[in-house]
């Protein structure tokens, strides 16, 4: 008989110190998981960013289109092309292409800002998650240890 008594608490104090381990097993499993969101964000706003990169590039082609239009349609109608309504079209074309190159700029930028604030959060929840796991663990030792000194 005396030796079932003591079986029970021995093989509660394994199973605390087994729960333990399989906290920090879960602790990294989750911010392994949480890492792998992070790592996605970030790659998701470098997309984003050279899309929007792309978008700045095409509207400075389009405005070089443009102002060669134009300069080609004032010089076949003999117009001077740097007086009047020629002149008047270019620096709106100028302005338009100049407003959609920083548009296109800024919002690369806060693509990535955005995605790197993102891959934060996530990097701050799997610490989070680990930090949790092991206070989690610690404590299930410490029920083990207590069972343990219970025994003596």
């Amino acid at each position: 008989m005396e030796a079932m008594a003591i079986i029970g608490p021995v093989v509660s104090v394994g199973s605390k110190l087994a729960a333990a381990g399989a906290q920090r097993d879960v602790g990294r499993a989750q911010q392994a998981g949480y890492e792998q969101q992070a790592q996605a964000a970030e790659l998701k706003g470098r997309s984003e960013a050279i899309a929007y990169k792309q978008q700045g590039s095409d509207a400075l082609r389009n405005l070089n289109e443009t102002l060669a239009a134009v300069l080609a349609r004032a010089a076949s109608g003999n117009v001077v092309a740097e007086e009047g309504s020629s002149l008047t079209t270019q620096m709106f074309a100028v302005s338009e292409g100049g407003r959609e190159y920083a548009q296109a700029r800024d919002n690369a930028s806060l693509a990535l800002e955005e995605a790197y604030t993102q891959s934060g959060i996530y990097r701050s929840a799997g610490a989070t998650a680990m930090k949790s796991a092991n206070v989690s663990a610690v404590a299930s030792i410490g029920e083990a240890a207590y069972m343990a000194g219970q025994l003596s």
